[in-house]
């Protein structure tokens, strides 16, 4: 007797066939290696029913056993709340019809590897459990049986960090905006030169919060592919004095000098936004690795066609750690930093067709390149 359903087939493979095949598999050591696969996985047979379950899926399980998994659907596995919504079980219900696992598992039925996200909604004591999931599903031919590979990730801190970069790239950046413009008006209208003075002091402390927030959003967007460029004649000295006006004023810069070395301007196509915000991760690294007292140098030249940028300071930089430079996450001052010459990489050459790289020595301190070129059209990205 066919079983009703609202989407996927409700049919099940009786439990004592199903069993039998899951003890032959369970003897197979090729299957049995899954344990060691650091993912939720399932075999799955073609009623979408368990035959096998690794150790990291069964600890996210509802089951107690991998035993009492054998049979159950993914959905019924994991406990979502929907899987009991309909007789026939996990994907026979009206909700089935906008699972990812569901439709993930029914693209492998007809012979391909797919993906889909899964968002599921569990039974839990005191408020339902939300899992927002990455599902990938792949066909496997064992001995006579067709079956399917079902892994999945939790992507819930993905998604977490998306919702977060979007409150705080959007809606905090709108309100330091906001401050800043009050700030200005402010600015304007006081007549004690006092007052204008701690005005200005504010001014410049809201404006080099509301640079770093477009940063990390700009750094975001590069990771994510999506940053958008536009390429606009630019003044190599102008370029240059706006990156001096933002850090000659920065905390960093407190006991420390910054000086542009002198040389006939030009000018050259580039997107200067994404260009100085590149140079000002450079000029804070370097201003971070200087002693007090210090000075550190920066300039522009002409180079074969090219256009380069550097910045000189007087540190060493230890071989050990000239290898790791460049390197998400590295940084030789402390745990939460290490973004500032990986950004520098990407955003120059991936998005403005140049080049970065540095000089270390003893003698003669270290020195940070930018290298781009002297003429370049706008193109989509």
């Amino acid at each position: 007797m066919t079983l009703p359903t609202d989407f996927a087939p409700a049919e099940r493979t009786p439990l004592p066939e199903l069993q039998e095949l899951a003890d032959i598999i369970q003897k197979n050591s090729m299957v049995t290696a899954f344990h060691a696969v650091p993912v939720p996985l399932l075999i799955i047979n073609t009623n979408r029913q368990t035959v096998f379950c690794n150790s990291v899926f069964q600890s996210m399980a509802k089951s107690q056993s991998s035993h009492e998994t054998v049979g159950l659907r993914p959905g019924e596995a994991l406990g979502c709340i929907h899987a009991v919504a309909h007789q026939g079980g996990c994907g026979t219900s009206k909700f089935c019809r906008d699972c990812g696992a569901a439709a993930s598992i029914i693209k492998s039925l007809e012979g391909n590897a797919h993906t889909e996200e899964c968002r599921i909604l569990r039974e839990s004591a005191d408020f339902n459990e939300a899992l927002d999931l990455q599902v990938f599903t792949s066909p496997f031919k064992y001995e006579d049986y067709d079956l399917i590979i079902f892994t999945v990730l939790d992507i819930s801190h993905e998604k977490r960090r998306k919702n977060l970069e979007h409150l705080f790239f959007h809606d905090i950046l709108n309100l330091a905006t906001g401050l800043r413009y009050a700030s200005q008006m402010l600015c304007r209208s006081s007549a004690s030169s006092r007052v204008h003075e701690q005005c200005l002091k504010m001014d410049n402390t809201i404006s080099q919060m509301t640079e770093e927030i477009q940063a990390q959003r700009d750094l975001s967007r590069a990771e994510a592919g999506s940053l958008r460029i536009s390429i606009k004649p630019t003044s190599c000295k102008g370029t240059l004095r706006k990156v001096w006006d933002m850090y000659s004023s920065h905390p960093l810069c407190a006991d420390r000098r910054i000086h542009i070395e002198e040389f006939d301007d030009f000018y050259f196509s580039t997107d200067p936004t994404i260009l100085i915000r590149s140079l000002g991760n450079m000029v804070k690294n370097a201003l971070e690795a200087s002693e007090p007292g210090e000075t550190i140098t920066i300039g522009c030249q002409k180079e074969n066609g090219k256009v380069r940028f550097w910045g000189h300071n007087n540190y060493f930089i230890p071989e050990k750690r000239q290898r790791q430079i460049f390197k998400r996450s590295f940084s030789t001052k402390g745990e939460g930093r290490g973004l500032g010459t990986y950004s520098m990489k990407l955003l120059v050459e991936k998005h403005l067709n140049g080049e970065v790289w540095f000089e270390s020595s003893p003698e003669k301190g270290t020195v940070f390149s930018i290298s781009l070129p002297e003429n370049r059209e706008q193109t989509e990205e």
